[in-house]
């Protein structure tokens, strides 16, 4: 156990009740551990080892799985080549996520009304707000489309309200299209301490929006 370090993700979202995914690396702190004889359990279920070969002779691995049925608790176990199975990690997420209640504008048709409203925050998020924009180019009728000016702030107040300034979304020599809007909270849980330091587990709790800009209706 003392040779394996481990990076347990489980992520959900707001588009649907199932978990969007859960996900193993394992690794022995320099390399990716990718060897079929080591299995992960979650919650008594077999996870799947997956492996991509990437350019220039690399690959990817890690560990999931398609039973993404939400759970109150998530334990995980890993079995060695020596078939010894050990405890790897838990975590019980707090439903405190289902009780934040978000407003966000689908359009918005004035600079100054990006705002965003919550109530009911009780674990802080990370807000992060991208704009695409349509940018001409010298050619005529030629115009091209990019994302632009990632901002990452923090919301950590009960209730509130978070304005995007005006200034972000005015531009004299590009069209913004859409704003995407990204909110995000974590929580940690326990891992083995006979593991490498460094392991973690993470339960991601992830809201999406594309909200539309229309400021020359």
């Amino acid at each position: 156990m003392s040779k394996y370090k481990a990076i347990l993700l489980i992520e959900t979202n707001n588009k649907k009740e199932d978990l969007r995914q859960i996900k193993v690396s394992l690794s022995d702190r320099d390399k990716q551990i990718i060897n079929d004889e080591v299995k992960i359990l979650v919650n008594n279920i077999p996870m799947e080892l997956y492996v991509h070969n990437d350019l220039y002779y690399t690959k990817t691995s890690f560990y999931t799985t398609d039973s993404l049925s939400k759970k109150a608790s998530y334990y995980f176990e890993i079995i060695l080549p020596d078939s010894t199975k050990h405890a790897l990690a838990f975590i019980k997420p707090n439903e405190a996520y289902n009780l934040t209640k978000f407003e966000i504008p689908d359009t918005i048709y004035d600079a100054n009304s990006m705002r965003i409203k919550w109530t009911n925050l009780l674990t802080s998020h990370q807000l992060k707000f991208n704009k695409f924009i349509e940018k001409p180019k010298p050619a005529d009728n030629i115009t091209s489309n990019a994302y632009d000016g990632v901002t990452i702030d923090s919301l950590k107040t009960k209730h509130g309200e978070y304005k995007i300034p005006k200034s972000y979304l005015m531009d004299s020599e590009s069209t913004i299209k859409n704003v995407s809007i990204t909110l995000n909270s974590q929580q940690t849980g326990l891992v083995n301490s006979n593991i490498l330091s460094n392991s973690s587990i993470v339960f991601s709790h992830t809201i999406y929006k594309t909200v539309m800009v229309d400021l020359f209706h």
